[in-house]
């Protein structure tokens, strides 16, 4: 590593960033340092890895003073996590530290849903009646907690997960159980939730009722960058796709940023990159939920619509720079991202056909096949078992529904379904 440049400690684990994109965002701004909890099963593949570009420290440590005795030896001056597992634990040791992170309180709130429910709440904040579904009992005593009186549908849905795994929306306690034994022993304590209607005048529109928010706080000064807009979701909440900017209507954006502020706000956040879920209710926007990193695909969309590059950005912010946004910024066209759900059974993929057809478009710049034939899908598993994800840019809201129709039309998927 070059001398006096800036380290950063990256947490790094499953489901975290492409590499090289981050690598690419450090080079000239500082030098990366690789926190890997060696007790994940890929640990070792994954520091084989990494070590190509960096250090690497083990983080699985129990003993936390351990564990910050680790990264500490590298003098870091910053850190930085991409995903939800472990923020607790970073939190701690970024404190012991004096590195600039969420504090402990915050860093619950982000990863457990019914602390940020409680502290959400106790700000004023307007929440969906919830309930906590113990994990130790059965499926039907687990739904007991919630009283006759109680209005249906239901979200249910884990207390500490992302990517829509385990999520469901019961249309009774008895369906309600029924999908929690459909768990079975992955099951974990979950919380069930008022689901909220979306606004009216979105129904049938090409477009989902709920947004995300993409927001950094950086010395005492909250920027928001951009709203970013889906399409709606297919059964269990799994996602379709996502576009920069969102297609608000101008008076409901200031609204949906001023929710987001105060859900921010209440949860203590005084550094980081947030990603804020709302949902367009005929109330106002509601909070779906707060997360303390970059969402998932968003920084390659942000960056294709605004030329902001929230790696970089990132990178910055764990190192105490101050980088302040007049935002959401302008958008020279749409950054999308596309992904094509199996439908909601257990299923070996047997043929994918059609994805060639794709591949010429002018407003498509990359199209993978992430389950091909031969690989196993579980509805039950979220999002992350897409088939195939498109992603491009676009001049137009309409361009990115017209290659969304596309996707669906000429890309066919043939499974084998297992029987229950």
């Amino acid at each position: 590593m070059t001398k006096g440049k800036p380290l950063v400690a990256v947490a790094y684990g499953p489901r975290s960033v492409p590499v090289l994109q981050l690598v690419e965002a450090a080079a000239g701004r500082c030098d990366v340092l690789w926190m890997v909890d060696e007790c994940l099963d890929s640990a070792n593949e994954t520091a084989r890895l990494l070590r190509r570009f960096g250090p690497v420290v083990a983080t699985g440590h129990p003993d936390l003073d351990e564990t910050a005795a680790a990264v500490g030896a590298h003098d870091p001056d910053g850190m930085v996590t991409y995903f939800d597992s472990g923020m607790v634990k970073l939190a701690d040791v970024a404190a012991r530290l004096s590195l600039p992170f969420s504090t402990h309180e915050t860093a619950c709130a982000l990863v457990d849903k019914v602390r940020q429910r409680e502290m959400l709440s106790a700000a004023g904040l307007v929440v969906p009646k919830w309930w906590r579904l113990a994990a130790d009992v059965g499926p039907e005593a687990a739904m007991e907690v919630i009283g006759p009186e109680s209005s249906w549908p239901l979200v249910l849905k884990p207390r500490s997960e992302s990517g829509s795994r385990h999520t469901f929306r019961a249309n009774d306690a008895a369906h309600g159980a029924e999908l929690l034994a459909d768990i079975g022993s992955a099951r974990q304590e979950m919380i069930a939730e008022e689901y909220l209607e979306g606004h009216p005048a979105l129904h049938g529109s090409s477009f989902a009722d709920y947004v995300s928010v993409e927001t950094v706080v950086s010395a005492g000064t909250m920027s928001h960058i951009a709203i970013t807009g889906r399409f709606p979701p297919a059964e269990t909440f799994r996602e379709t796709g996502f576009f920069v900017p969102a297609a608000l209507d101008p008076e409901l954006a200031p609204q949906v940023l001023r929710e987001t502020e105060a859900a921010l706000d209440a949860l203590g956040v005084t550094v980081g990159c947030f990603h804020t879920e709302v949902k367009l209710t005929p109330d106002g926007p509601r909070i779906i939920e707060v997360n303390g990193r970059l969402g998932g695909g968003i920084p390659d969309m942000v960056v294709r619509a605004t030329g902001v590059d929230l790696f970089k950005v990132s990178l910055d912010v764990a190192l105490g720079a101050d980088r302040a946004f007049d935002g959401p910024e302008p958008c020279s066209q749409v950054g999308y991202r596309l992904f094509l759900q199996p439908p909601p059974f257990v299923a070996t993929v047997t043929a994918v056909a059609g994805v060639e057809r794709l591949t010429d478009h002018p407003w498509i710049d990359s199209v993978t096949v992430h389950r091909g034939p031969g690989s196993r899908v579980d509805w039950r598993d979220g999002s992350r078992t897409f088939i195939v994800a498109v992603i491009g840019s676009a001049p137009d809201h309409q361009a990115v529904v017209d290659i969304e129709h596309l996707v669906r039309d000429v890309v066919k998927v043939s499974y084998s379904v297992e029987t229950q």
